[in-house]
């Protein structure tokens, strides 16, 4: 298989998954298991922060400061 095929498959992949997470930053919130706050976070956050297989997202209460691994919720907050 040529190099240039398989440079523009990762290259899609890549593009497809900052689309991915760009949509989902924006129409996902989540709520802290400590203080119960409903909150968003922007994209470079939700981009740069530790992904887990079933959707849990590293992210910090703005609210209390907590920072937990907290599922991300359909729907703005």
């Amino acid at each position: 298989m040529p190099k240039y095929i398989i440079i523009s498959l990762v290259l899609a992949v890549i593009v497809f998954s900052v689309i991915r997470l760009a949509i989902k930053s924006s129409t996902h919130h989540f709520v802290c298991s400590e203080c119960g706050k409903s909150f968003q976070v922007n994209f470079f956050k939700f981009f740069f922060t530790a992904h887990s297989p079933g959707g849990y997202c590293g992210v910090t209460c703005p609210e209390c400061g907590k920072h937990n691994m907290l599922q991300a919720i359909k729907g703005k907050e």
